[in-house]
């Protein structure tokens, strides 16, 4: 009698439908927010670049009048649109480069959240003819903070990442 009712549920395909998609749908929901959490991603960094770019070239050619540490911020986050609360998060440094041996090997400092938003960092315009090399670090917390975990994204202790943006520039001769 047992064997006959064992039978019977092994038979049963009533709940094959539901159990295939308990065992499919994690991986289908893991594959759709890492698909937008790696988008969002790019696209930050995309405007982080942008945006430094665009502020450097100003800086370059001279229409960019007083360029302190406060006022290139405020540039970059002006236009760096959807970089939440990028006065906060966003860490910029120039480094004047008087030689190959003075190229910055260093890695990049950052900022975490709760850190002094306007921390003391190597911030100098340069001489007439001096290459000078722009880094901008961002800090973004991620929208899916498990699914960073479990690929292993590189974070800080809070889970929070860096976007990093490079550019340079050359001060013009007088």
């Amino acid at each position: 009698m047992r064997a006959s009712r064992f039978r019977g549920l092994w038979r049963n395909s009533t709940g094959a439908a539901a159990l295939e998609f308990a065992m499919i749908a994690p991986i289908l929901i893991a594959l759709i927010l890492g698909t937008i959490e790696t988008g969002w991603m790019m696209t930050q960094t995309m405007m982080l670049d942008r945006a430094l770019d665009m502020t450097i070239r100003e800086v370059r050619i001279g229409s960019f009048q007083n360029p302190t540490l406060e006022r290139v911020r405020n540039r970059v986050c002006e236009r760096a649109v959807v970089l939440a609360d990028c006065q906060a998060s966003l860490a910029l440094e120039f480094l004047p480069i008087a030689s190959k041996a003075d190229y910055p090997t260093d890695s990049t400092r950052c900022m975490t959240r709760g850190s002094d938003p306007r921390p003391v960092l190597r911030f100098s315009i340069g001489n007439r003819e001096q290459l000078v090399f722009v880094r901008a670090c961002f800090i973004v917390a991620p929208i899916t903070p498990m699914l960073a975990v479990l690929l292993s994204l590189p974070g800080d202790e809070r889970g929070e990442h860096r976007l990093i943006a490079k550019s340079g520039f050359m001060n013009e001769p007088a």
